[in-house]
């Protein structure tokens, strides 16, 4: 599983998760944007595989849990 941090629209970085459910791993990108926000990073999306999982800020008004 991967977290891209993201900033304007581009990926700056990346960060592997550990296994696990969907929502510990949202949970787990979550921590981790928190403390790289300072870094300029304007968002995050979390993929497993060719799978996205979640999505900050959230896209075309669709409810996001963050």
């Amino acid at each position: 599983m991967r977290c891209y941090f993201m900033r304007k629209g581009h990926i700056a970085g990346v960060e592997f998760l550990t296994a696990g459910p969907d929502e510990a791993l949202i949970e787990q990108a979550k921590k981790l944007f928190r403390e790289r926000a300072v870094r300029s990073f304007d968002g995050f999306e979390v993929w497993d595989g060719k799978r996205r999982l979640h999505v900050y800020p959230e896209e075309n008004g669709e409810p996001n849990s963050t």
